[in-house]
């Protein structure tokens, strides 16, 4: 399988790049955002493209309808997220299956702007419809980020079309007996649409060995992958290392970097932390990023969403990396951040965390919260006989 070291180095030679992803800054002031990974990753590919002189613009959504103007970012729609709208929950096969009116709007930027290759990193509850665009018309297209199954983190291991449909709607939390057919060949055509379309006309980033065997089993063709993990560089500011360090006085550190979810595993860390608390008061949780999960617990500090030009100083000051994740996930940004810094990582064995760290890592045996609690003592106790 071919191998790039990063996006910019497969686009920086393109005439003109489309970037297709469901958020996008500026962001609205006074709203949560929901950046994540994902964005991060195209928010610098951006600018490293427009900074190399390749014209670039984006296609995205207007976060609850209230995001700024910027030249060069074109918002066809507006996004809420799932957790955060019933509606939006109950009309998901509507949302993700064809939408003719984002199909047209799509369509139409694209004849105007003839870009010489899509990069289609998402555009959740876009449906299709760009995807189709981007076909007709006939560019290179490169999906970055796009979901084969509708539970949006997919199993560990890829699944048939029979365990499809008896099992997607119990995946999506769906309880009505009539409904849970429908809900297994809706997801059977969504898959074989967009498989369709990958291996005839597209090229399919992987991010690990665990992406790629996860996809072969959907039936992508190997031919059609490149590999190339996330990069998104992260830099130290000497300043906030340094009221890092002053906050920090003489405890252990644990540091958690994403978004507050349930999916991330953060009700579980939190769960976890509180016991750590009662063996092991030294201990702080230092929390950079935000979500829905938010709580006030003693030894919890949260520092906000911290951006990328200062985020390595939480991971140098920081004594343990925790990626409570409970989901597979292709390739974390947050472990190849926390081994860049040499520091030991509890982790879940899911997804390709395992490949990522190795033996390095300070696996838990089971996702709950008391395996958690007892990996992070593990860690703890091993900083501190060296």
């Amino acid at each position: 399988m071919k191998s790039v070291s990063s996006l910019f180095e497969l686009l920086k030679n393109e005439k003109k790049v489309c970037i297709m992803i469901t958020n996008f800054p500026p962001y609205p002031e006074k709203t949560e955002a929901f950046r994540g990974g994902v964005t991060e990753v195209h928010e610098q590919l951006y600018n490293q493209l427009i900074k190399n002189g390749v014209d670039t613009f984006v296609i995205s959504f207007s976060l609850y309808g209230r995001s700024p103007h910027k030249d060069g970012i074109y918002r066809i729609g507006t996004y809420i997220p799932y957790s955060k709208s019933k509606v939006r929950r109950l009309i998901f096969p509507f949302l993700e299956f064809f939408n003719p009116l984002m199909f047209v709007n799509v369509m139409r930027i694209l004849i105007r702007e003839k870009p010489s290759c899509v990069e289609y990193a998402s555009l959740l509850q876009g449906s299709v419809a760009p995807l189709v665009a981007s076909v007709l018309f006939r560019t290179r297209i490169i999906v970055r980020n796009d979901w084969l199954c509708p539970n949006l983190y997919a199993k560990s291991q890829s699944c048939s079309d029979s365990q499809r449909l008896r099992e997607c709607a119990e995946c999506l939390g769906i309880k009505n007996s009539l409904l849970k057919p429908v809900a297994g060949l809706y997801s059977i055509i969504i898959l074989k649409f967009k498989r369709f379309l990958w291996n005839r006309y597209c090229t399919i980033i992987v991010q690990s060995s665990y992406h790629k065997n996860l996809l072969e089993g959907w039936g992508i063709l190997p031919e059609k992958m490149i590999l190339i993990p996330p990069t998104s560089d992260i830099f130290e500011d000497p300043l906030y290392t340094g009221e890092l360090v002053k906050l920090k006085k003489d405890k252990i550190i644990l540091a958690y970097i994403g978004r507050l979810t349930v999916e991330k595993g953060f009700d579980l860390l939190l769960e976890a932390f509180k016991m750590v608390m009662q063996k092991r008061p030294d201990a702080v949780l230092w929390v950079a990023g935000t979500g829905e999960l938010k709580r006030d617990i003693d030894g919890v500090e949260y520092l906000g969403w911290v951006e990328k030009d200062r985020l390595g100083s939480v991971y140098k000051v920081a004594d343990i990396v925790v990626v409570p994740t409970v989901v597979p996930e292709a390739h974390p940004a947050t472990v190849d951040d926390a081994i860049k810094y040499k520091k030991p990582i509890v982790a879940f064995r899911v997804g390709a965390l395992e490949e990522m760290i190795g033996n390095e890592g300070i696996f838990c045996d089971e996702i709950t919260s008391k395996s958690l609690y007892n990996q992070i003592i593990k860690g703890m106790n091993h900083i501190n006989r060296n």
